[in-house]
């Protein structure tokens, strides 16, 4: 019992100011990123803290994660530091004890690393992609401003509307001045207004437009005229598993034959299995030798884990991109990754004899 109650009570204490730490690094990252973005008309500013909060709910599996693996190999690393270690083995105890109170303190955050990868971060994501477009919307369409000419980030697009209904949501006698290249689009429409499609793009629809496209200083004009259509307001880089993916339930991604989605339930999955993988395996991970210096059992098990955790994310975009067929999944990382941790195991009771 009091092996048990002494190992687990310092894990927990750990494990809290780690936790207060890493979250508040990510909410500080998370802050900057999106006052930059509010900045540049990409987010209402009234929406700044809320989708911080939503942001800092679909990271939570991620940072506990990580402070589980962390807290786990300082509070064992410190048991070898202080020769405590050799007390408990002059009392009988063995690696393989240490597994017994690890897994009474780690289990119930791998459960919940579990219920939030599965079910919270999707709902935290819906929610995110649902409070974003609301304030964008209400932002009098950011970009689309009435009565002022308004230049994208990247300075090859130019907007103006005449007016704005906050009704509708629209406006009338839209101007788009678009510059590809060496030649350069001018759209004139009678009505047209802002919006974000599944993949968290922002788009502008056009009714009613007449398009004039050349080559400045050349009197060929191409002309166009249409009826409805959309223009894109920036193009951004594509990424390997889309916004909406991340936002769909789980239990509407089990079954799907979509690669896209097939590896956005596999990187759900693999959250709860690796964290439950390193939290045992920083138990041999831990052992100390001072005369191989202080750091380098922490350099070894930090590096071990970004590996693991990078795999992860190279399986997954191999995954979306239908490299890696999914019923294969994550699962030889996964094992591969348990039997080097049975291996540590071993090396470590081999070097007590």
């Amino acid at each position: 019992m009091l092996f048990r109650k002494r190992l687990v009570n310092e894990m927990v204490w750990v494990a809290l100011g780690l936790f207060i730490v890493l979250l508040l690094i990510v909410l500080t990252t998370q802050i900057v990123r999106l006052l930059g973005e509010a900045a540049v008309g990409a987010l209402a500013s009234s929406a700044v803290w809320v989708v911080m909060g939503f942001a800092a709910v679909r990271y939570l599996p991620v940072l506990l994660s990580l402070m589980l693996f962390v807290s786990i190999l300082a509070v064992m690393t410190r048991l070898w530091k202080d020769h405590e270690m050799v007390v408990w083995f002059a009392c009988g105890r063995s690696v393989a004890d240490f597994i017994r109170p690890v897994l009474g303190f780690a289990v119930p955050v791998v459960l919940l690393i579990g219920s939030m990868s599965l079910f919270v971060s999707p709902w935290a994501s819906q929610k995110n992609r649902e409070f974003r477009e609301a304030a964008l919307a209400k932002q009098d369409m950011t970009q689309l401003s009435p009565g002022v000419f308004r230049e994208a980030g990247s300075a090859d697009r130019v907007y103006f509307v005449e007016n704005f209904s906050g009704m509708a949501q629209a406006g009338n006698n839209v101007f788009m001045q678009i510059r590809r290249g060496d030649k350069l689009s001018f759209i004139l429409a009678e009505r047209g207004g802002l919006y974000l499609d599944e993949q968290g793009d922002r788009w502008v629809w056009l009714k009613g437009a007449h398009a004039y496209e050349a080559v400045p200083g050349t009197l060929n004009y191409d002309l166009l005229q249409m009826e409805s259509g959309r223009v894109r307001i920036e193009d951004p880089a594509r990424p390997a598993v889309s916004p909406a993916n991340q936002a769909q339930p789980t239990r509407a991604l089990l079954g799907s034959k979509i690669p896209e989605q097939q590896a956005e339930l596999h990187w759900r999955l693999a959250l709860p299995i690796a964290s439950l993988i390193l939290a045992l395996a920083a138990i041999p991970l831990a052992f100390f030798n001072a005369r191989g210096g202080r750091m380098m059992n922490i350099l070894f098990a930090g590096v071990l884990a970004f590996l693991y955790y990078n795999c992860m994310n190279i399986a997954q975009s191999w995954l979306a991109s239908g490299k890696i067929p999914g019923w294969v999944g994550m699962w030889p990382l996964h094992l591969l990754a348990a039997g080097l941790t049975v291996w540590l195991y071993w090396w470590r009771s081999r070097l007590r004899r």
